[in-house]
Formats: C-alpha cells, sequence, structure tokens
C-alpha cells in the first residue's frame, strides 16, 4: 500500500514537466551539426540510393534540403524570420579543408526562411539545375558552398551551426538522377 501511494505521489509530481518552459530559444541549422559537431559538413548525398534522403529532384531541379530550428521548448512558440547567404570567405575556407573547390553560380537559395508560430522548424532548399549537374566540365568534382543564416527577427543565433558547408559530390549525384 505504501509503494502503490509513493509510485502515485512520483507519478503525479512529474506531471506536466514535459510541457514546462525550458532551455534556451537559439536557432540553428540542423544540417551543420548532421556529423555529431565533428565539423559543419552536410553531404549530398549522404548515403547511397533508396538511403540518400537529402535532396529531392523535381522536374530539371535537384533540390538540396536544408534548414533552420529554434531550440527550446515554449508553450508559445513565437515565429521568426532568418535571413539566408553565403559567404565567399567561408566557402573558401570549407572548400579546402574538405577538399573541394566553391561551387560555380548555379544555384538559388530563398532570401529569407520564415517560421510561422506554434512551429519551431522549417525547410528551405539549395537549388540546382539537372542541366548543370551535368556538364562534362563538372565531372569528377565536389562543389562546396557555406550556406549561413543571420538577423533573426525573435530570438538569437547559436553560437555554433549557423553555416552549412554543403558539400556536392556531382558524381555520385549524377548517378542517383
Amino acid at each position: 500500500m505504501l509503494l502503490t501511494a509513493l509510485c502515485a505521489f512520483a507519478f503525479a509530481a512529474c506531471e506536466g514537466d514535459g510541457d514546462a518552459d525550458y532551455g534556451f530559444a537559439r536557432i540553428y541549422m540542423p544540417q551543420a551539426l548532421s556529423t555529431g559537431g565533428l565539423d559543419n559538413s552536410y553531404a549530398v548525398p549522404s548515403g547511397g540510393g533508396t538511403a540518400a534522403y537529402n535532396f529531392r529532384v523535381e522536374g530539371e531541379t535537384v533540390r538540396i534540403v536544408l534548414g533552420v530550428m529554434r531550440s527550446g521548448h515554449f508553450d508559445k512558440q513565437k515565429g521568426f524570420t532568418v535571413k539566408v547567404g553565403v559567404s565567399a570567405g567561408a566557402t573558401a575556407e570549407a572548400a579546402a579543408a574538405f577538399g573541394g573547390e566553391a561551387m560555380p553560380d548555379i544555384y538559388s537559395l530563398p532570401e529569407s526562411v520564415t517560421v510561422p508560430d506554434g512551429r519551431s522548424g522549417e525547410t528551405f532548399y539549395l537549388s540546382i539545375p539537372v542541366s548543370s549537374l551535368t556538364k562534362a566540365e563538372y565531372a569528377g568534382k565536389k562543389f562546396v558552398l557555406a550556406v549561413g543564416i543571420s538577423e533573426p527577427s525573435a530570438y538569437e543565433l547559436a553560437e555554433r551551426g549557423t553555416v552549412t558547408a554543403v558539400v556536392v559530390d556531382v558524381d555520385a549525384l549524377k548517378a542517383l538522377l
């Protein structure tokens, strides 16, 4: 009887803790942390064949999946917007670090991403025309592009994870198209 009462009390004491506000609200890119914090590289494709879920082919465009997230849990989740951009300096550093070269101007990105109220994250895409990737001059290349987020309309940027070094293995990606 005493054991039952203690269990009931412990259960009641924990009730609702999972819904409490906790953590710090920081904005980051999950793909920048895809290596478990070893670096900010994001290999495209990841895996092979049907295991390569980090891109989609829609019509004549390869859409590489990127995203923005807010950490922490809050009952009243306020939406936010961040700017999306590319840093030439960070791209050059990442290209040297990951054994590739800076991606030529064959891509498009949104200028910003908006996460609506009540959500903690949103997906956006780095788009590359299939016709660009299949050019003979790009065979055997690894293209690197440092995609970053900035200027949040609410919350703060995380100290790490705000720049993703997208590393596109052209031949491996072409094989899956």
